[in-house]
């Protein structure tokens, strides 16, 4: 397929920041420039070289002036009295997040959550057309998916979220558009994905078509987006043919994942070599249930994937205008660069979780939490991105494990790298054991668990570094 959009090739951003825009409206107290003031805390005079803007209504409603969809609420009387006024006021949202994102010298994009089910518990964002169509709905009584989502089998489907894209690039002068795929799966009855994976494609090629003849119009190019899961073989599972996407020049950028810590960044860039597509890892703002994200983990996470070979990060549910999340606004002026990383407090994890009924196929390969039986045996992975024995050498050095149940220390024998470690300071349900740098390599890490006695449940395993 030609791909219209690219000139001399497509623009590497630093940091891209996804912003949610249901929070920051809604702390925004009907007030436009305490709104504007949310939207940006922290991206000015950062890393951040791009906005990717959520309208906050998840893409089955609208928080904006929009003749396809109805209101956030109207269905039960309930529209935002503040998103009435900045409409009346000629203030569409869209409108002011592309003006004043231009002033500030970043780039913007629509976030288009593609398949969202916040309506699942939040009436307001609950649409007409899904009350009147019952039958496109996944449903109930499967294995997995919010009884919410959309069955895009439906060309009824497709045809409502095309008209949702064509409307927002009409209207709206963004520079480009993510279709966000892990808001959420499934996108077909729960076991039919793989086979159904060409229709996502097609509408994909769709998209991809109009928004290149679009950018020609204009005489800008309009750049396309997708998030995906955190592996390929999650990607298969849910229907997203990565592989062709990416043959096809469908996808300018693809960001992977949805709160995994672990992201298979080799993967995708061994399917993207040759090709102009930049793969950016999702950095979650509470991954695998480190809520929020400690500022050490976000160091370690960004790090793994520079290492990894990412060409950028990619920020999702990040909310630093918060007052307990202010410590955010910091990082981003960090973790954008594995430079600025360096000498910097970090936490390197074990990816920790079980897929959910709305991310039916993330964390498989996540080895916690485990409950160990006496005798039995769990090998858990942890990647280092930083070489811990060049200069600067951390002051700081040390494994924790967090273990439901241990009575004793000794009760639990641990191995870094097939090297036994000695028994650890054991205070409630930690273990920390103090290590050296050469003790850690560069890449994957290893730590082997073996119960001597008594039943536990391991939570957590980590190195963290200091300096």
């Amino acid at each position: 397929m030609r791909n219209l959009t690219r000139g001399s090739g497509v623009k590497r951003r630093r940091l891209i920041f996804n912003c949610d825009g249901f929070g920051v409206f809604k702390d925004a107290h009907g007030d436009m420039y305490r709104w504007i003031h949310n939207v940006f805390t922290g991206l000015e005079d950062s890393q951040v070289e791009a906005l990717f803007w959520c309208d906050g209504a998840g893409g089955n409603t609208a928080y904006y002036d929009s003749q396809v969809l109805e209101l956030t609420g109207q269905r039960i009387g309930q529209v935002s009295p503040f998103l009435r006024r900045l409409i009346d006021e000629g203030n569409d949202p869209p409108r002011v997040i592309v003006r004043q994102a231009k002033k500030r010298g970043l780039d913007v994009f629509y976030s288009f959550r593609l398949n969202d089910t916040h309506d699942d518990f939040m009436p307001e964002e609950f649409p007409t057309f899904k009350e009147q169509h019952p039958e496109w709905l996944i449903g109930e009584g499967h294995p997995y998916g919010v009884r919410t989502a959309l069955n895009f089998a439906f060309p009824e489907v497709r045809r409502l979220k095309f008209a949702v894209i064509e409307e927002i690039f009409r209207k709206y002068d963004f520079d480009g558009l993510e279709i966000d795929f892990l808001r959420s799966p499934p996108y077909f009855i729960p076991g039919e994905e793989p086979q159904n994976a060409p229709i996502l494609t097609q509408f994909l090629r769709e998209v991809r078509e109009h928004l290149s003849q679009r950018g020609l119009e204009r005489g800008r190019p309009i750049e396309l987006a997708a998030r995906v899961d955190e592996n390929l073989e999650a990607c298969r599972l849910d229907g997203f043919d990565v592989p062709t996407w990416i043959r096809e020049g469908l996808v300018d950028i693809l960001i992977l994942g949805s709160g995994a810590i672990d992201i298979a960044v080799e993967e995708f860039k061994d399917l993207a070599r040759g090709t102009e597509v930049l793969i950016y890892p999702c950095l979650y703002g509470w991954p695998s249930k480190y809520v929020p994200i400690p500022a050490e983990l976000a160091r370690g996470l960004a790090a793994n994937y520079w290492y990894q070979g990412a060409d950028g990060i990619y920020t999702f549910n990040w909310f630093p205008h918060e007052v307990n999340k202010r410590y955010q606004i910091g990082l981003l002026n960090e973790i954008g660069d594995p430079n600025t990383l360096m000498g910097k407090p970090m936490m390197f994890a074990a990816d920790r979780g079980r897929p959910q009924r709305e991310y039916p196929h993330n964390w498989m390969k996540a080895v916690l939490p485990v409950t160990l039986k006496a005798g039995e045996e769990a090998r858990v992975p942890i990647l280092v991105g930083v070489d811990l024995t060049r200069p600067r050498l951390p002051r700081v050095l040390g494994l924790r494990i967090e273990c439901e149940g241990l009575a004793h220390a000794d009760a639990l024998k641990i191995q870094l790298n097939r090297n036994r470690l000695p028994e650890g300071i054991h205070s409630g349900s930690r273990l920390t054991i103090p290590l050296s740098p050469n003790e850690i390599i560069l890449g994957r890490n290893w730590v082997d668990l073996t119960l001597l006695n008594g039943e536990v449940t391991v939570t957590a395993a980590e190195i963290h570094v200091g300096y």
